[in-house]
C-alpha cells in the first residue's frame, strides 16, 4: 500500500513539474527555457536570442562565401566577431520592428535575385545553389532579412536628413577643375568597429588574421560585406575615387606609394580598426591611355628556320627600312604587299587593354601615322602602324555622381551614431 501512495506522489511530482514548464513557456516564449537549454544561447539582445547553432550556421555562411581557409583555429578567432554583427542585426531588426518596417515576400525575391545575379547562378536556382554548396539556409535568409530591414529603415529616418545644396556641388566641381592632372584613388575599405574598449585586442587580431586571409586568395569584397560595420559593406568596400587632398594624413602618406591591389592596415581610428586596399589610381580629367581604343596595321617580315641567324638579321635590317621610310597608312598597305608581308595587313579597330605588354606600352605611345621600331612577335619581325585613336571620355564627375558621394560621406556618420545609440540602450547578455 505505502509502495502505491510512493509511486502516486512520484507522478504527481512529475506532471507538476510538466505543467510548471508548460506554463513558463507559455508566459515566457522567449526565455532559456523555451525550446533550448543555456548552454545553447550564444547570446540575448533585449528579449531576442542569438543561439549556438545561429552563430555556427553564420560562420560556416562566412567562410564559404569569403574564400576564407576553413581551419578551426579561423572559426575559434572570427567567433566572437560574428558574433557581434549577429547581435547588430538583432537590434536592426527590433529597431525596424518598432519602427513598422515590413519585409515582403517581394523584398527577399528581389534580393535573392541580386544574389543570382552576382554569384552567376541561373534564376530561380539559388535554394539549389545553397544546398549544393552545403550553405545554410538559414543563416542567409537571416541576413537577408537583416539587411533588407536596416536598408529600408535608413532609407526612411536618416537618408530625409540629408540635404546637399548646389552651391556644394559647384565649389566640388570648380575646385576639381583646378585640380586637373593632379591623382586621385579608387579605394575599398573594411572597418571591423569596436563596441568596447575591452574588445581592443581581440578586434584587432580579427582584423589581421582576416587581412592574411584576403593575402592568401579570400575576397576582400565579401569579408567586408560580412565584417564591415561601414556602409560601404554592401557594395564590398568600395569608397569610389577619392582626390589626394581629401585622403587623410595616413592614408596621404601611403596611398601614392601603393600598388594597384595592395592592403594598409589595420590602423585604429575612433571607430576601430580600418582596412583600405589600392583598386586603382588615375589622373584627375586625364584620360588613361590603354581604354583607348586604335585602328591598327601590321606588317610581318616572316622567319625562315633554315639559317635563321642570317635571315634574321636580313629581315631586321628590311623592317628597319620600311620603318623608317612609310609615313601613312596606304604606304602601310603598298609595303606590306610589296615585302610579301605575312598575315592581314590591316587588323582594324583593337582595344589596347587586350594587348599585353611590351605591345601595348609601344602601340599606345604611337602618334597616328607614325610607324614602330621593327618588333621581333612569335610570327616574325611587326612594324605597327596606327591609323586612328579613339580616347576615352574624361573622367570628370557628373554633379549626380558629386551629390550621391557627399550623401554617401554623410550617411555614414548618422550611421554610426545611430547603431551607436541602439548598443547603448540595449540589454545584451553575451553567454559564451
Amino acid at each position: 500500500m505505502f509502495k502505491n501512495i510512493g509511486i502516486q506522489l512520484k507522478q504527481r511530482k512529475k506532471l507538476s513539474f510538466v505543467l510548471l514548464i508548460l506554463v513558463l513557456a507559455f508566459l515566457f516564449p522567449n526565455s532559456v527555457i523555451y525550446g533550448q537549454s543555456v548552454e545553447r544561447i550564444a547570446a540575448i539582445v533585449n528579449d531576442d536570442v542569438v543561439s549556438m547553432f545561429d552563430l555556427r550556421a553564420r560562420i560556416r555562411l562566412v567562410i564559404a562565401s569569403s574564400g576564407i581557409r576553413p581551419s578551426r583555429q579561423t572559426q575559434q578567432r572570427l567567433k566572437q566577431q560574428i558574433l557581434r554583427a549577429l547581435i547588430d542585426e538583432k537590434l536592426q531588426l527590433q529597431e525596424a520592428k518598432k519602427r513598422n518596417i515590413s519585409i515582403s515576400q517581394r523584398n527577399i525575391t528581389k534580393a535573392t535575385a541580386v544574389l543570382e545575379k552576382r554569384n552567376d547562378i541561373k534564376p530561380g536556382e539559388f535554394i539549389t545553389f545553397l544546398k549544393k554548396k552545403g550553405l545554410p539556409r538559414s543563416a542567409v535568409f537571416d541576413r537577408m532579412r537583416a539587411q533588407i530591414a536596416w536598408t529600408k529603415l535608413i532609407r526612411r529616418r536618416l537618408v530625409p536628413r540629408i540635404t546637399i545644396g548646389d552651391d556644394e556641388i559647384d565649389e566640388i566641381l570648380k575646385r576639381l577643375k583646378e585640380q586637373k592632372g593632379q591623382s586621385e584613388f579608387r579605394i575599398s575599405e573594411i572597418l571591423f568597429a569596436i563596441n568596447d574598449e575591452k574588445h581592443v585586442s581581440e578586434v584587432k587580431k580579427t582584423a589581421k588574421r582576416l587581412i592574411d586571409e584576403i593575402k592568401a586568395g579570400a575576397s576582400f569584397k565579401e569579408i567586408a560585406r560580412q565584417f564591415s560595420a561601414a556602409p560601404t559593406a554592401s557594395t564590398g568596400g568600395d569608397l569610389g575615387w577619392l582626390h589626394e587632398k581629401v585622403l587623410n594624413t595616413d592614408l596621404a602618406r601611403i596611398v601614392p606609394k601603393m600598388k594597384k591591389g595592395e592592403i594598409y592596415g589595420p590602423f585604429r581610428t575612433n571607430s576601430g580598426f580600418q582596412v583600405y586596399r589600392l583598386v586603382s589610381k588615375r589622373k584627375i580629367l586625364e584620360t588613361d591611355p590603354s581604354e583607348g581604343i586604335v585602328d591598327l596595321q601590321r606588317i610581318t617580315l616572316p622567319l625562315h628556320k633554315n639559317n635563321l641567324k642570317k635571315d634574321h638579321l636580313k629581315q631586321m635590317n628590311l623592317a628597319k627600312l620600311i620603318s623608317k621610310n612609310i609615313s601613312s597608312c596606304k604606304e602601310m598597305v603598298r609595303m606590306g604587299k610589296l615585302a610579301k608581308a605575312r598575315g592581314k595587313i590591316t587588323l582594324g579597330k583593337i582595344f589596347l587593354k587586350k594587348l599585353r605588354n611590351p605591345l601595348r606600352e609601344i602601340i599606345q605611345n604611337l602618334e597616328i601615322n607614325q610607324s614602330s621600331k621593327p618588333v621581333k612577335t612569335p610570327n616574325g619581325i611587326s612594324i605597327y602602324m596606327v591609323c586612328q585613336k579613339i580616347l576615352p571620355v574624361t573622367n570628370f564627375p557628373t554633379a549626380k555622381i558629386i551629390r550621391n558621394r557627399l550623401k554617401q560621406q554623410r550617411l555614414s556618420v548618422l550611421i554610426r551614431r545611430y547603431m551607436r545609440d541602439l548598443r547603448s540602450a540595449a540589454v545584451i547578455n553575451i553567454r559564451i
